[in-house]
């Protein structure tokens, strides 16, 4: 079985995580905002440290690239990346929504599971799914969408989970269709993320170095003043751009 360090920095939390013959057996998770780019490689090297390993010892680094937030996807990508270019390792991309979604493993029982992280301006990044014994089932593609037009979608025996539930409840036709037991807040982790990776790492699916990019779903925002907004623009205009932001970057191996 593979040796694999898992990255989960899409969101507020900064988690690492590592697995070995086919289970997690250490975790390191820190619930503070905006600390990837001090702590990320810091938890990183003593949770190795702490198992008496090298990062030589790997076979594969993984990380959730997406959607989430901007800065702290390219921050746990460009960790990833540095790691399985310096020493020659796989790199395995894992959807964020779907890490989130496996830790309703235990009780999600025969109900559509729809992860919800909060995006911006009401709108939220959302995917429906199925865990079944043939393991994670993803229903349809990822999105992004306002809580009415989300809510308008899933029957009322589905079960929304994710650090965005409370936003996703606040809102009033939200609150009218769906019990408060159909919602979960969770954090995302980057033990599912470990978790995934091990499914894919046995099935041969790898991420291309180069063409990785994190699954962003929306676009950056312009801001006024920015000298990056016209780039931005002149890429969304020539279309430049729009297949990187979407990029799985899996291939076989």
């Amino acid at each position: 079985m593979a040796r694999i360090l898992a990255i989960e920095t899409a969101t507020k939390i900064c988690s690492v995580a590592l697995s070995d013959n086919g289970s997690v057996f250490a975790e390191s998770t820190l619930h503070v905002p905006q600390v990837h780019v001090e702590r990320l490689v810091v938890c990183a090297n003593e949770m190795m440290e702490n198992v008496h390993l090298n990062y030589a010892d790997l076979d594969a680094v993984a990380v959730s690239n997406g959607p989430g937030s901007f800065t702290g996807l390219r921050i746990g990508l460009s960790v990833a990346k540095g790691i399985v270019f310096a020493l020659d390792k796989k790199l395995i991309a894992v959807p964020t929504l779907d890490a989130i979604a496996l830790k309703a493993r235990d009780f999600a029982g025969e109900r559509v599971v729809v992860p919800l992280l909060h995006a911006r301006a009401g709108e939220f990044y959302y995917a429906s799914f199925k865990i079944g014994g043939s393991g994670l089932v993803r229903l349809e593609d990822y999105g992004i969408a306002e809580a009415t037009e989300i809510a308008d979608k899933f029957d009322k025996e589905t079960l929304f989970v994710g650090e965005g539930v409370g936003a996703f409840l606040s809102n009033g036709a939200v609150a009218g269709k769906f019990s408060r037991d159909s919602m979960r807040v969770m954090d995302a982790s980057a033990r599912e993320v470990a978790m995934l990776a091990i499914d894919r790492f046995s099935r041969g699916e790898f991420s291309d170095l180069r063409s990785l990019a994190p699954l962003y779903i929306k676009d950056f925002v312009a801001i006024k003043g920015n000298p990056l907004s016209k780039l931005s623009r002149k890429k969304s205009a020539d279309g430049s751009s729009d297949g990187a932001r979407r990029e799985s970057g899996v291939e076989k191996s």
